[in-house]
């Protein structure tokens, strides 16, 4: 790794993690039955690891966690705590791979629903791991929904984005129902509201990416250096991204 893409790196490292704290402290609404609430935090931290590649992603999102811990801005120091940012990691990487022909993140979505029909509570409640049969449709169906789309870029992105909060609700769920056995009433009052909020959220992913690969690339021309994400550069990854959705 050159000097360039070292700094480049950092850069995009440092300026994640910094969102992450500072967008995670912009409440939503609460989480049923969790006495914790979602914050504008689920609307960008999915975007992460499609720009910087999972390792980098993982930096960004659990570093900025354990800073949270660390400098006294999150109070629990449970083991949950630590671990809280997950569901977004998982949400962070079915995008990424959203814009590739790869079909092995099903497994994600297989296995939360697995999970949540496995546990006492989840067995009553079974009907709510549905929602998490969204992402597998999407996934399974990316022709179909790009003829759907006609081939445009916007419709096409919020709906990889709706796939991908989908990914954080299920990891989100399965770790809150077996870390506080929630009980079953809070699962069957969270559902009229589910499709609503994430329908929502995905509009906010959406945003995001596009505004920060609008700014990755508005960067590159502006210090003029080339910017790379994952083993490509910016450009031939747009390329890329954009025949993906096209073909």
């Amino acid at each position: 790794m050159n000097k360039t893409d070292l700094m480049v790196k950092s850069f995009l490292t440092f300026t994640f993690l910094t969102a992450v704290i500072v967008l995670s402290k912009v409440k939503l609404h609460q989480i049923f039955g969790t006495g914790t609430s979602f914050s504008l935090l689920t609307m960008f931290a999915p975007i992460i690891i499609h720009f910087t590649g999972p390792y980098i992603g993982a930096v960004a999102i659990y570093g900025a966690r354990i800073i949270q811990i660390m400098l006294g801005i999150s109070k629990s120091r449970t083991l949950f705590s630590y671990v809280l940012y997950t569901p977004l990691f998982f949400a962070g990487f079915y995008f990424a791979k959203m814009f590739k022909k790869s079909k092995y993140e099903l497994i994600i979505p297989t296995l939360a629903i697995i999970l949540f029909l496995l546990h006492p509570i989840g067995r009553i409640v079974w009907y709510y791991s549905l929602f998490w049969i969204i992402p597998i449709l999407i996934s399974l169906n990316k022709r179909k929904i790009l003829e759907l789309t006609r081939k445009r870029d916007l419709p096409t992105v919020y709906i990889y984005a709706l796939a991908s909060t989908f990914i954080d609700h299920a990891i989100g769920s399965i770790m809150y129902l077996y870390y506080l056995n929630i009980p079953a009433i809070y699962w069957n009052i969270a559902i009229p509201y589910v499709p609503f909020e994430r329908l929502f959220y995905a509009l906010g992913i959406t945003i995001s990416y596009l505004f920060v690969r609008n700014s990755l690339k508005a960067f590159q021309k502006m210090i003029r250096v080339e910017i790379k994400i994952g083993d490509r550069l910016l450009e031939e990854k747009i390329i890329e991204e954009e025949a993906v959705i096209i073909n």
